[in-house]
């Protein structure tokens, strides 16, 4: 669900599409020209721009991205605070905070999706730095991981001693911990199983089955990319369809929404759009008004897809078409936000912002079990006026996030590649 997008400008990428195979990914530095030796990532006469525009727009390569020049797109990773920070209102449509539908028309739920768009993109645009899809997985393990396993052990101190007696009541319960822990729980077509123990970690699952997959979808959509896309997105209808037929007692709400393999072409949408970036690179000129036309189109998008307007169709496509018909919407918006220099991309490129996107992931992973810790214990809060215990929310929520970023996210990051590496380097 997420790859810090802000990595410095001149990372070298070497765009291979014709002989990308599913097995292997590859790694070539490219020599990069410029004139300012401090900044040799530059090409001739970006240096100048460089202090006159800032670092973000210095880096935008004027021939595409083809020349090996991996840019610098802070704008996303602050968009991911938005996509996360949507999550968390939408979540908060429970009593005492806000009622049921309480931002309707708005899908405040479409901030998985968006994640799992900007996942495809950003994966592709870092896909050449890894030499093999072990060395891949490593990573994407060492990125999720750390604070997935901190997210748990949150949930088992919040609720204890209630977590512990769950636990071991049962083989089943300490089954579904285990299924968290691996990261399978998506998997499994049950509420009891996949919205277990922390609800939202189940988008976590679902990205560990893109991670399995990226090599694959990479490589098919090295060519022909929006006709194969349509063929896959018409064989996930097909099959939900089929399924819907053949076995009418399965979850519907799974079956189109929180399966795996259903979300698979939103994040084949994030790959396509990178391969064409990778392709046509950055623009020159100012992109606020192409910017805020794709917010506009987003918002719109966002809006016009809902469950209970679908109710003719089959209920796993009517969940389908509600978490996935806005994918286009999402991608555009990115490559806007990426391809472009305007207003909203220099604001997302704020510090602040940017830190916030940093810390979006654990957002995503800890605020409901505040928020449903809070709910459980209401009573206690009853003397508060209830904007102030909203604004606890938010306050425990970014704060537990910022420290598990800080002391576990990145610190666990660091040594499970490190692991990796001489694992690798001991295999050889």
């Amino acid at each position: 669900m997420a790859e810090r997008t802000n990595r410095r400008a001149g990372e070298a990428l070497n765009v291979r599409e014709a002989s990308s195979s599913p097995a292997q990914f590859g790694m070539r530095q490219a020599t990069h020209r410029g004139s300012d030796p401090r900044r040799p990532h530059l090409a001739n006469g970006q240096a100048a721009r460089h202090k006159q525009r800032g670092a973000y727009q210095s880096t935008v390569p004027l021939t595409g991205l083809r020349g090996g020049l991996l840019v610098n797109i802070p704008a996303l990773t602050g968009a991911r605070f938005f996509a996360a920070a949507a999550i968390v209102l939408w979540h908060s449509q429970l009593p005492p905070f806000f009622p049921a539908d309480a931002f309707w028309p708005l899908d405040l739920n479409g901030g998985v999706p968006f994640f799992f768009v900007l996942s495809g993109f950003v994966l592709t645009l870092h896909a050449e730095k890894y030499r093999s899809h072990l060395q891949f997985m490593i990573a994407r393990v060492a990125r999720v991981w750390p604070a997935y396993l901190a997210a748990v052990a949150f949930w088992f101190a919040l609720f204890w001693p209630y977590s512990l007696m769950l636990i071991q009541q049962s083989l089943t319960e300490a089954a579904i911990l285990a299924a968290n822990i691996s990261m399978i729980q998506a998997w499994f077509p049950s509420k009891a199983v996949y919205w277990s123990i922390n609800a939202p970690s189940w988008s976590v699952s679902v990205e560990m089955f893109f991670y399995a997959t990226f090599p694959a979808v990479l490589w098919l959509m090295r060519r022909n990319a929006l006709r194969r896309l349509a063929v896959i997105t018409l064989a996930v209808i097909a099959a939900l369809i089929l399924a819907a037929a053949l076995f009418p007692s399965l979850d519907a709400t799974w079956l189109g929404k929180y399966n795996p393999l259903v979300n698979l072409p939103v994040f084949a949408t994030g790959v396509v759009a990178a391969q064409w970036f990778k392709t046509a690179g950055r623009a020159t000129g100012n992109g606020t008004r192409i910017q805020l036309a794709s917010l506009g189109l987003l918002l719109v998008a966002n809006m016009m897809f809902k469950v209970e307007w679908l109710g003719a169709l089959p209920a796993p496509l009517a969940a389908f078409i509600s978490t996935s018909a806005a994918t286009p919407a999402y991608a555009a918006m990115i490559l806007a936000l990426a391809r472009y220099d305007g207003g909203p991309s220099r604001w997302l490129s704020q510090p602040s912002l940017i830190f916030l996107g940093e810390i979006s992931y654990s957002l995503y992973l800890f605020h409901q079990l505040i928020i449903r810790w809070h709910s459980d214990n209401l009573a206690a809060f009853a003397g508060i006026p209830v904007w102030l215990q909203y604004a606890g929310i938010w306050v425990a929520s970014l704060g537990v996030s910022s420290l598990c970023y800080l002391l576990i996210e990145r610190p666990g990051r660091r040594g499970i590649v490190a692991l990796g590496r001489y694992a690798r380097a001991g295999i050889r």
